[in-house]
């Protein structure tokens, strides 16, 4: 998917330059000006397929964008709208009739990337499925864990009831910090062993990065971590681990995620993971079930 979102993005600066953002200056700084937050979003992709050259921007105009917009359920937003036609105006491309291989081809890739996100959708809902079935499902429960972090993590962590605690699970992903201590001085902390799995190191690190953007809780530990002056992917690493010890923890006891978090409602959290059955399936294995009653 990289490999094909780059192709695209290479595509877009011989058709539109300025379509994928520039630098401005604003307020006598500069800053990056993009005409959609997320260049493969729904609106985005669509201007790229019907109007991406310059003079399609400027040939419909401000209403013409805005009626392109509620024809095809765009949400296309006024800035946005006065960015584009701004970009447009000065842009440095070509003329249309010199990029017309190009356009073909972007349209091309197009629909190959849409085939490809087609087919990885269908992917996440069957491991959406899958993943329900297990005891590891209850992660879900968690915010900043993603149904495929998810699904990953409590693959790479097999059977629990092989291990006797969480810190051999993360010595088994190699996780663990390399300590050296010589006569009586303080032990130091080298980095990580790498010793182990590096598939699961991998997800440990991806799984970090997520609770430290999307945890609450997990983001003011990462918030402290920064501060005694740990690299971020120490930080993220350190995050990792602690998931780890959680999830061992929630797998093997039958219990729900905890928190103090005025705004978390576990509802919320796992309808904006699942699909509506799903969300079902998870109410009825987690929480009325008798099992994780009794341990919640």
């Amino acid at each position: 998917m990289t490999t094909m979102k780059n192709l695209i993005r290479s595509y877009l600066d011989h058709i539109f330059r300025e379509f994928q953002g520039k630098s401005v200056w604003v307020d006598g700084k500069k800053e990056r000006v993009k005409p959609f937050s997320d260049l493969f979003g729904k609106a985005s992709l669509y201007i790229m397929r019907h109007h991406l050259h310059p003079s399609d921007i400027l040939a419909l105009g401000a209403e013409g964008l805005r009626k392109v917009s509620v024809d095809n359920n765009l949400k296309i937003r006024d800035e946005s709208i006065d960015i584009l036609l701004d970009f447009a105006q000065n842009s440095i491309s070509r003329e249309k009739e010199l990029v017309i291989s190009e356009q073909f081809l972007l349209k091309q890739k197009l629909d190959q990337f849409d085939l490809l996100n087609k087919n990885i959708k269908e992917i996440e809902r069957r491991i959406e499925d899958l993943f329900i079935e297990t005891e590891g499902a209850i992660l879900l429960s968690i915010p900043g864990m993603g149904v495929v972090t998810g699904a990953e993590l409590f693959a790479e962590m097999g059977d629990i009831s092989d291990f006797d605690h969480a810190g051999q699970l993360i010595k088994m992903a190699g996780t663990n910090p390399i300590v050296k201590q010589s006569g009586d001085r303080n032990p130091s902390y080298y980095g990580v062993s790498k010793q182990g799995r590096r598939q699961f190191r991998n997800i440990v690190y991806q799984v970090g990065r997520s609770l430290a953007q999307n945890n609450p809780e997990m983001n003011q530990r990462y918030t402290v971590l920064k501060e005694r002056g740990k690299h971020y992917r120490q930080a993220y690493i350190a995050l990792g681990n602690r998931l780890i010890r959680l999830a061992f923890s929630m797998i093997r006891n039958h219990t729900l995620y905890r928190t103090n978090q005025q705004n978390y409602r576990l509802y919320d959290e796992i309808n904006k993971k699942l699909r509506r059955a799903n969300v079902k399936r998870f109410y009825e294995k987690f929480v009325a079930s008798e099992t994780y009653q009794q341990s919640a």
